[in-house]
C-alpha cells in the first residue's frame, strides 16, 4: 500500500487518504491538435490533468473528453463574466423582464458541465464511486486464483505436469 498522502483526494466523502496509483507514473494525453486550444484553455487542460494525476486516476485515453470539458469551462467563464458585467436580465420598453442570451448560455453551459464532469471523474461523488469500484489496488481480479488455490490445497500426490 502506498503511504503517500494525497491532499487533493483526502476528502471525507471520498474515503481514501492515500494515492491509489503512482501519480508520477500516470501520463496525461496531449489535447487533440484539431481542438486548437487557446492559452487559457491549455492552462485549464493542464490543471485538470494534474488533478487527475494527483488523484491517481488513469486518463490516458480521455484527451478529447477533457478538451470538450476545457472548452465548455472557458465558454462558461466567459458567459459568467458577461453576466456579472452586463446583468442576467433585460427589461423591454413595456416592462417585461427576460433573461439575456448570455445568461441562457451560462445556464446551458453549467448544465453541460454537470453532465461532463462526473464522466471524467472530476466530482467528489464520481471519484468516490471509482475508488469504490476499483478498490485500493485498482488491479484486475485474478480470474484463476481460486481455482489454483483449490488445486494446490488438495491432498494427494503432487502432479507431475
Amino acid at each position: 500500500m502506498n503511504d503517500k498522502v494525497n491532499f487533493a483526494a483526502a476528502l471525507p466523502a471520498v474515503g481514501g487518504a492515500h494515492v491509489v496509483g503512482n501519480a508520477e507514473a500516470i501520463e496525461s494525453p496531449p489535447p487533440p491538435k484539431a481542438m486548437q486550444l487557446t492559452e487559457v484553455e491549455q492552462g485549464l487542460y493542464e490543471e485538470i490533468c494534474e488533478a487527475l494525476r494527483k488523484a491517481g486516476i488513469e486518463h490516458t485515453t480521455s484527451g478529447l473528453a477533457i478538451s470538450f470539458i476545457v472548452r465548455t469551462v472557458a465558454q462558461y467563464l466567459a458567459a459568467n463574466e458577461r453576466c456579472e458585467r452586463e446583468g442576467r436580465t433585460q427589461a423591454s420598453k413595456n416592462g417585461w423582464v427576460a433573461s439575456t442570451p448570455w445568461a441562457e448560455d451560462e445556464k446551458r453551459l453549467k448544465m453541460e458541465l454537470g453532465q461532463w464532469l462526473p464522466k471524467a471523474c472530476l466530482t467528489i461523488p464520481s471519484l468516490a464511486r471509482v475508488r469504490k469500484d476499483t478498490g485500493e489496488a485498482g488491479k484486475q481480479d485474478d480470474l484463476f486464483g481460486d481455482l489454483v488455490k483449490h488445486g494446490t490445497s488438495l491432498p494427494g500426490p503432487q502432479s507431475r505436469h
